[in-house]
């Protein structure tokens, strides 16, 4: 409080303690937000809490009250209804309405239970404090008796049809949760990634259990859900399901731009599709001169595999030539191009061509000189060496950006194919792009040390001994396939050096088999006697083919493919006197053996009858054996008419008494005497 007079007023007293006001009833009532029947004698009242500016008070809870209302009863009438309780709320709802208390203000939705199956229910609501009530609020009708359902559509799939189309299907709620007739369903659809702004409703009427949502946006990702409606309202939602449209053909690229462009070759770069509609697969390149250059137009495609690489070096362009660029982005099919001009000649402002270029070679590496040239309509901000190699025949770049002061770069000669011949240039860029390029070099090749093993020694040195190594393996086998062939030949009884096995056959008589053994004593019959023993042929002048000597002998049979040949004797018998034969060594033959031991008489054994001969001659065999000592030949003839055998070179001997060998008797081996 403060004091005034004529003069002025005075200073504020000091302040009271807090008053406060009393309470009055609300002067608004809640909000009816929906009322939804939850089963056939129920339903859910949602509601608005009042303004604080109009509790008035503390707000102590609600008060729902309803009525049912008569069969004909109209919405006219309801209004009436309202008019009036607007003017008398008190007596309207205390003589007209039953009405459910709820004592928190913090709620905002109550179940009214115990209602009467299909009938109409009008409610409305007031708010109270410990003073009063508030005006009631606009009555909300309702029906009971069939309840929202309380189950969402069962079975929900969600497929992509085309690149602007899913297909949804889905089954009817189970019978006893749908609380009436289902009169249809509510599909709601959004981007996956932007709910809010893309969020649609389609409404589709029984007995359609299945729709598509059409135009949407290629390879996107949707989420959808369902829910079921009665005349009672809408059953819950289903559990989002997603699903993605297919691709279809991209934007095109979202940019074209040209750098390092030089009078034959040009950089060119594009930007990603801004809508891709689908997984870029990769892009397509078509470039043509504007005009006919010598009266030909050539159309070039070039396809870049991947998304990644957005960049292509073109290289074989016409100096001066202008030439248009296409590219095109690649996901199921090649989407539209974007287009620009480009002329193959270094830019306005450029620098002009280094000068003075020169290499040297070591034996390492090559180092390449130049000086600077025309540094253009800005400073020189470095330098770039391609090269063009011989088996290419195409400018490419072998050394990028070099620091502007550079007057000379080395380049290793490992980074050169080895036979391939280079030529080098040198170009200076500055702000403007690519400047001219220098004079190319003369070509020079890298002479790399090849690694012995591709020297032609080496391979000459490989090949001698590759051929050794087969000789060798040639020998082994030969000496190999001797020995098991004289193998083969040694069957039957072993003979000893001093020992062998002899059958005599005439072809009609028993065989016989003689076994002889080495003498070392003299002829005592020769000296005795001063007598020769009869000519007979010597076991060294006696030829043998190989295949005589392979044939099987086993003891007793002889083969008939050996064939016997004799050396002419070289000195005749009338040469050599009785004082030779004395001092010589006594030679093994049959006469000697048989006449020297007569012992040896009762060795003639006979041979089992079915060895018979077989009207040809029969074969000598000589069977090699692995013994160092000498052994002697036997010599075997078989007569089939009466005559001897004469071995080549020699006169055939005849028998003085010509009834000493009667016709049946075999006839004596040349060399055995009349009595043998």
């Amino acid at each position: 409080m403060l004091a005034t007079n004529d003069v002025g007023d005075s200073i504020l007293s000091k302040e009271t303690e807090a008053v406060t006001t009393l309470q009055d009833v609300p002067n608004e009532p809640p909000v009816i937000l929906s009322v939804k029947p939850t089963t056939t004698t129920s339903v859910m009242v949602q509601w608005k809490r009042p303004t604080e500016d109009s509790i008035n008070g503390v707000l102590t809870g609600y008060r729902l009250y309803y009525r049912e209302l008569p069969a004909n009863t109209s919405t006219g009438g309801d209004s009436g209804v309202q008019t009036t309780k607007n003017h008398n709320t008190s007596a309207f709802i205390t003589t007209k309405s039953t009405f459910k208390t709820v004592s928190s203000a913090s709620l905002t939705e109550f179940e009214l239970t115990q209602l009467k199956k299909f009938k109409h229910y009008q409610i409305v609501m007031t708010s109270y404090n410990i003073i009063g009530e508030s005006p009631p609020s606009a009555p909300v009708e309702v029906s009971v008796g069939e309840a929202a359902p309380s189950v969402a559509p069962q079975s929900i799939k969600v497929s992509a049809v085309s690149s602007s189309g899913l297909e949804v299907t889905w089954d009817m709620p189970p019978l006893e949760t749908q609380n009436g007739l289902i009169q249809g369903y509510k599909i709601h659809y959004w981007e996956r990634d932007n709910q809010n702004q893309t969020e649609k409703v389609k409404v589709i009427f029984v007995p359609d259990t299945r729709v598509h949502l059409t135009n949407l946006t290629s390879y996107t990702p949707y989420m959808v859900t369902l829910t079921a409606f009665n005349t009672a309202g809408d059953g819950p939602p289903s559990d989002p399901r997603g699903a993605r449209t297919l691709q279809s053909a991209p934007s095109q690229p979202s940019y074209l731009s040209f750098s390092e462009v030089t009078g034959g070759s040009v950089n060119v770069s594009w930007g990603a599709p801004l809508t891709p509609n689908g997984q870029v697969e990769g892009y397509r390149v078509i470039y043509q001169p504007t005009a006919p250059i010598q009266g030909v137009s050539k159309v070039v495609t070039v396809d870049v595999k991947g998304s990644w690489q957005r960049w292509l070096k073109v290289q074989d362009l016409i100096k001066g030539a202008t030439y248009m660029f296409g590219v095109q982005a690649l996901t199921v099919s090649y989407g539209p191009p974007i287009q620009a001009n480009i002329t193959a000649q270094p830019v306005k402002g450029s620098p002009g061509s280094p000068v003075e270029m020169s290499i040297t070679k070591t034996s390492s590496a090559l180092t390449i000189h130049w000086s600077e040239g025309d540094i253009g309509a800005a400073p020189v901000t470095g330098y770039v060496v391609e090269a063009r190699p011989s088996d290419e025949g195409v400018w490419d770049s072998f050394i990028r950006l070099l620091p502007p002061g550079s007057r000379s770069v080395s380049v290793p000669l490992e980074r050169l194919r080895s036979g391939v011949s280079y030529e080098f240039r040198v170009i200076a860029i500055n702000r403007y792009g690519y400047g001219q390029p220098s004079t190319p070099s003369v070509a020079l090749a890298a002479l790399s040390e090849r690694p012995f093993y591709e020297e032609w020694w080496f391979l000459l040195v490989m090949a001698l001994v590759g051929l050794i190594l087969i000789l060798v393996l040639v020998f082994t086998l030969l000496l190999h396939g001797h020995s098991t062939k004289y193998k083969a030949c040694s069957t039957g009884k072993h003979i000893t050096p001093g020992e062998e096995s002899v059958t005599l056959d005439n072809g009609g008589f028993t065989s016989l088999e003689l076994n002889s053994r080495t003498i070392n004593t003299k002829n005592s019959f020769l000296k005795k006697n001063g007598t020769r023993s009869p000519p007979r042929p010597s076991p060294g002048g006696l030829h043998y083919s190989d295949e005589d000597i392979c044939n099987n002998y086993n003891g007793a049979v002889l083969t008939e493919s050996t064939t016997l040949t004799e050396k002419p004797t070289e000195v005749s018998e009338s040469e050599l006197t009785d004082s030779d034969y004395e001092d010589e060594q006594p030679k093994h033959s049959f006469v000697n053996h048989y006449m020297s031991d007569p012992t040896y008489y009762n060795s003639w054994k006979r041979q089992p009858k079915g060895l018979k001969g077989s009207g040809s001659p029969f074969a000598y065999e000589e069977c090699a054996t692995a013994d160092t000592e000498p052994y002697y030949q036997t010599v075997v003839t078989q007569h089939s008419t009466g005559g001897a055998y004469t071995p080549t070179g020699q006169p055939a001997h005849t028998h003085v008494n010509p009834s000493s060998n009667p016709p049946g008797s075999r006839t004596p081996v040349t060399g055995f005497s009349s009595f043998v």
